[in-house]
């Protein structure tokens, strides 16, 4: 027997070649094993969503040849991007190829280490401004941040725009900070800034 289990009886699987016979091949007696479950390495890695639910963002190794194992209920400490963050809770499940879930347990759930780290990445915003000629760059009260989770909202500062003439142009300047309902800078990533935007 390969999986897990206690007192699991030992048979002899060898054979002898004597053909005076002199010798007889005997089972040993009373003879037990025990074999304890495989520790599974966990990683998680997904973008930004405002929750922290890992559904799809886990990946499992460590496992025996081609089994494949399956999980339910996985969920991070933190759902933000920065500060600390691992993941603290998920149940193993039986997967394909003999993959028992019951020959592997988890790691440690009960701080972050190298088996149960979390990467969260984050969000891209979309930049959009439109405002009417005032032969300045500026571009205060005038941008739209969208991309947002839910409710939450950024605010920003030091907007500007690569021309003050009217026209198509773009944003290359701003800086993204906190805004409300939890919505935090270093959870949303700013894109390259050369997002068009319509200048009246």
């Amino acid at each position: 027997r390969a999986g897990v289990g206690t007192s699991l009886t030992i048979t002899a699987a060898d054979s002898i070649s004597d053909t005076s016979g002199n010798y007889v091949l005997q089972q040993p007696q009373s003879l037990s094993a025990t074999i304890t479950p495989k520790v599974v390495n966990l990683s998680a890695t997904k973008t930004y969503d405002g929750t922290t639910s890992l559904t799809g963002a886990i990946t499992l190794s460590g496992l025996i040849g081609s089994e494949t194992l399956t999980y339910t209920g996985a969920t991070a400490l933190s759902a933000n991007v920065l500060g600390t963050n691992y993941i603290n809770a998920i149940t193993l499940a039986n997967g394909t190829n003999g993959g028992l879930a019951s020959n592997y347990a988890l790691p440690s759930l009960t701080g972050s280490g190298a088996n149960n780290s979390v990467t969260i990445s984050a969000k891209a915003l979309n930049l959009s401004a439109t405002k009417t000629y005032d032969a300045t760059t500026t571009l205060t009260g005038t941008v739209t941040m969208t991309g947002l989770i839910g409710s939450q909202t950024l605010t920003y500062i030091g907007a500007s725009a690569h021309t003050a003439n009217a026209g198509s142009t773009y944003i290359d300047a701003i800086t993204v900070t906190d805004g409300a309902n939890g919505g935090l800078a270093s959870n949303y990533q700013v894109p390259t800034l050369t997002s068009a935007y319509t200048y009246n």
